[in-house]
């Protein structure tokens, strides 16, 4: 971890320096580009009195010169944007080593309640799992990675090359560093996200498609022509001339090319973003089975680098429009509109049907950084070792990857053969719960091939289904304990159907009295055995743990002790083997003066 520290802090100072210098670049640039711009506007008054080729051609050479300013201070002012983005990068994963990591986005959007485990066990939200781990810079990535929480891989070989591809890029931090930052550059909304799926069905047509080809030849040549016409005999007209006709075809195409900016132009940021991404993402040689395959698939839908190279020449060129003084110079000599429009709406047609792939090929990559990250930063995680056959989980020294690490009491725990149900006991606020969740979230990230919070771990990749958190409803008129009954039938549902799944339980049937909740559980619990279910259950109720004695070959009691000694009680979270021996609700209220 102090190696990982260390890396992201000599970054930062190294990225410190490289920003101050191109500050310094860009006061440069800036006192460059506005000397040669007032240059440029009263150079005439002077010269051209003196000689008018001269006259005309130093103030248009100012004028070449400021323009190239204004192009140079565009791109050292991205370049240093690009450096703060990972700057920012590395000052926030620093954050996050140290366990703040509320500066990452959390998902709520993600959180679903009715989910087999996800809300249960925190995945999603503020303080989540999610949070934790999140570092998409695309919304598209942001849902893949969520996808991957919501519905993990249960098949050995996906997952093992899911965690090769984690490995592999795992130990390129400069790579992920790169991919974040230009991912940075421009902020996407969901709108922007999912325009590809709309876009692709959209066709432009313009008003004088048979002739635009040869106009485009024609007229810039006819502008140039002119104006060295009125520099070498002193003659504008037709240059006027060539200015009022190129003004004429621009009003005829306006409403096409201003649909076509409509469509592309508000959106130059992003599609420039999506493809310096797709570059970056081809330009890597892979090792790994999953992303050479991936990679191979965009080959066979015919997406070349240098459509990705044309597609950045192109929204780049097309956004200088917005610059007034340079978009009238271009549009008055190139017919620009007309020509980045017409090639714009070219591209579009020729990969049109190519816009979800690269959608969901960028969207891929970068949920797979985010697991890499995780990888990187906490060296001490190991990838789990995948079984087949009946279930069974065996984990040395596993912890929960939310609890910082000088306060994490890490428990070795074994559920495997025919004892495929286990009972957990213990007082309150022993660590009964936070094992449960120990165990469910180390699973659920273990099966998006990434590393988990244990020294070594091993197990059968199954579905984990929980009910943990049970919440009545107003709205449907539904109490808690329907709520938790409607919970339980879908576990079982899901068990009748064949579906293999690791059932974690915190309390069962929390909502009714406790004779009646006693002889649900001890149902239940036969239920289960007898479905040959594989079960975690956490209860205060002691009785229960007698279920031991009538399937002793099936279930295993494990629990969470305190020690209450001079009126102070002692945690120390270890799971052992055996039914708790000590509660502590009647203490605590006698400590708190309830009582």
């Amino acid at each position: 971890m102090d190696n990982v520290s260390q890396y992201y802090s000599s970054s930062i100072a190294s990225l410190n320096e490289q920003i101050d210098k191109l500050k310094k670049k860009l006061l440069a640039i800036s006192f460059a580009r506005f000397f040669f711009f007032v240059f440029a506007l009263v150079s005439p008054f002077f010269i051209y009195p003196l000689s008018h080729v001269a006259g005309i051609l130093i103030p248009l050479f100012s004028l070449v010169v400021f323009l190239f300013f204004v192009k140079r201070n565009v791109a050292v002012a991205e370049e240093k944007q690009y450096l703060e983005n990972k700057r920012l990068i590395c000052k926030n994963e620093l954050e996050g080593i140290s366990h703040n990591f509320s500066v990452f986005d959390g998902g709520s959007e993600f959180i679903d309640p009715l989910h087999f485990n996800s809300y249960d066990l925190d995945v999603f939200g503020k303080g989540s799992l999610f949070q934790y781990i999140n570092r998409t810079v695309t919304f598209r990535g942001k849902s893949v990675l969520a996808g991957m929480f919501t519905h993990s891989i249960t098949q050995n070989d996906a997952l093992r090359r899911r965690q090769q591809l984690v490995a592999e890029l795992s130990t390129d931090t400069e790579w992920r560093l790169d991919f974040a930052a230009l991912g940075m550059m421009y902020a996407e909304d969901k709108e922007e996200s999912e325009m590809f799926g709309r876009w692709a069905k959209e066709t432009f047509v313009f008003s004088m498609s048979k002739v635009i080809p040869v106009l485009l030849v024609v007229m810039p040549l006819l502008a140039i022509f002119s104006l060295i016409y009125w520099i070498v005999f002193s003659n504008s007209a037709l240059f006027l001339f060539s200015i009022l006709l190129q003004s004429i075809l621009w009003m005829v195409e306006r409403r096409n090319t201003t649909l076509i900016y409509a469509r592309f132009g508000r959106r130059v940021k992003i599609l420039s973003k999506y493809a310096t991404l797709l570059s970056r993402i081809e330009q890597r040689n892979w090792k790994s089975d999953e992303a050479i395959s991936i990679l191979a698939s965009m080959e066979t839908r015919g997406i070349p680098s240098k459509e990705i190279s044309q597609l950045k020449q192109l929204v780049s060129a097309y956004d200088n429009r917005n610059n007034f003084l340079l978009g009238f110079m271009l549009n008055v000599v190139f017919m620009w509109d007309i020509l980045c429009s017409y090639r714009l709406a070219n591209w579009h047609i020729r990969n049109k049907e190519n816009y979800t792939l690269w959608d969901s090929t960028i969207g891929f990559f970068d949920a797979i950084a985010s697991l890499s990250t995780l990888a990187y930063n906490h060296p001490g995680y190991c990838y789990p070792v995948f079984s087949t056959g009946k279930f069974m989980v065996e984990a040395n020294q596993l912890g929960h990857p939310l609890i910082k690490p000088d306060k994490m009491i890490a428990n070795n725990f074994a559920m495997k053969g025919e004892k495929q149900l286990v009972i957990v006991t213990g007082a309150n606020m022993a660590g009964k719960s936070t094992f449960l969740r120990t165990i469910g979230v180390n699973l659920v990230l273990a099966m998006t091939g990434a590393p988990v919070c244990a020294q070594r771990m091993e197990f059968v990749p199954v579905e984990v289904f929980s009910n943990m958190r049970t919440t009545d409803s107003l709205f449907d008129e539904e109490s808690y304990f329907f709520a938790e009954l409607k919970r339980i039938k879908m576990i079982l549902d899901a068990l009748s159907s064949g579906r293999k799944v690791l059932i974690i339980l915190d309390e069962i049937l929390k909502g009714t009295n406790s004779v009646d909740k006693l002889a649900g559980s001890q149902k239940l619990v036969d239920k289960l055995v007898k479905m040959n279910a594989s079960a975690i259950i956490a209860t205060h109720d002691l009785k229960l743990t007698e279920m031991e004695h009538v399937y002793p070959q099936f279930i295993q009691n494990n629990c969470f002790e305190i020690i209450i000694e001079n009126d102070e009680m002692q945690f120390d979270y270890t799971l052992r083997e055996g039914v708790t021996q000590t509660m502590n609700a009647t203490f605590l209220m006698k400590k708190m003066g309830i009582i």
